[in-house]
């Protein structure tokens, strides 16, 4: 993955008007709005990001593989090496849950990274949104992670 030298761009999970520039090998990222992505002129890469508070996080598609990343941590997933766990933790104040990413690297440690976050509600208010994966990046992932079909799906070429 150290060898990966790309900038790739990607739209939010839920805000429209969001897209993430993110580089790799060093994880560096900005966002910027829809507008200004849309006069560069490039393509947006396979994958979607979130943000909260002064987090992004998501996946997108390389040949390598699906990368998952969390700010400027990132990892190339496997199937059955690249598990994620998501908890609702108990309130108050608000409504949080806790996604963890766990990945397991061949004859070494194993890489974690994790965010809490405030819970997405939403499903139900239009005929789309009808599980947690919809309005839920993290959920999302969480599900992904258990097909080995979604790793293949995320494993492109370059897009940009």
């Amino acid at each position: 993955m150290d060898t990966m030298t790309h900038t790739v761009y990607l739209h939010s999970y839920d805000r429209y008007v969001d897209v993430l520039e993110y580089h790799l090998p060093d994880g560096t990222f900005k966002i910027i709005h829809h507008d200004e992505w849309e006069k560069l002129g490039i393509p947006l890469t396979m994958g979607n990001f979130c943000s909260e508070d002064h987090y992004v996080a998501g996946v997108f598609a390389t040949p390598e593989g699906p990368v998952f990343f969390l700010n400027s941590q990132h990892v190339v997933g496997r199937y059955r090496w690249t598990v994620a766990t998501l908890e609702k933790l108990p309130p108050p104040p608000k409504c949080m849950k806790r996604f963890t990413l766990f990945h397991k690297e061949l004859y070494s440690k194993t890489v974690e990274f994790g965010v809490i976050y405030t819970e997405r509600f939403g499903i139900g208010t239009n005929p789309y949104d009808n599980e947690e994966e919809d309005v839920d990046l993290f959920a999302w992932i969480e599900r992904m992670l258990k097909s080995e079909a979604s790793f293949k799906l995320f494993t492109k070429d370059w897009v940009g």
